[in-house]
């Protein structure tokens, strides 16, 4: 059975001129694969993460990312060994081979979602746990540091992407919410979801 454990918990802190934030990264564990997601783009607390789990960047078999902003995928390039599945019109990266990926590519009980909203491209994980269905939303739900994590499905994204879409940004809350026993969001801790 899948297992997953949250390396780092995301952070976000809005400054007057930007931002300090750093994607959650998860490790996925299947049976024959080990799987990250949005590396994000503080180095020395993924490396010290990969260390406490015995691991190297060689370890890793696939990088899962969610959306393009460089909070969650600016270090993907330091797992070498490793295939990248992305939002980029849906295609697997394998060095300089690219091609369109099966929703089901990281493995048995893993589905890569489309949830668009926070931006036009963005994907999630629905991870079969023994814990039940866990959500790996990317920013489809976050939450900046030290702020009450209160779900409201129209709370209005903080990113200022100019690409951001209020009514395609809840829909995907809505799905996430009705397919999910627990959430992991962009930015925050993992949540179960009330039903």
């Amino acid at each position: 059975m899948n297992q997953i454990k949250v390396l780092i918990e995301g952070y976000a802190k809005e400054l007057s001129n930007g931002w300090v934030a750093s994607s959650t990264t998860c490790l996925i564990m299947t049976g024959d694969k080990k799987i990250i997601t949005d590396p994000g783009c503080n180095r020395q607390r993924l490396l010290e993460a990969l260390q406490r789990e015995g691991l190297t960047t060689d370890d890793i078999d696939f990088v899962f990312l969610s959306h393009c902003h460089p909070d969650h995928v600016l270090l993907a390039g330091i797992f070498e060994k490793a295939k990248y599945v992305t939002f980029d019109s849906n295609l697997v990266y394998d060095k300089d081979l690219m091609v369109e990926f099966d929703r089901h590519i990281l493995g048995d009980g893993i589905e890569i979602i489309e949830t668009p909203g926070h931006v036009l491209e963005h994907l999630s994980l629905l991870v079969d746990t023994p814990d039940g269905k866990v959500a790996i939303a990317g920013d489809v739900i976050w939450w900046i540091s030290g702020e009450k994590q209160i779900l409201d499905i129209n709370q209005k994204d903080r990113s200022h992407s100019k690409v951001m879409n209020m009514e395609d940004l809840v829909a995907s809350r809505k799905k996430l919410l009705g397919l999910a026993d627990y959430i992991i969001p962009g930015h925050g801790k993992m949540f179960k979801v009330e039903k």
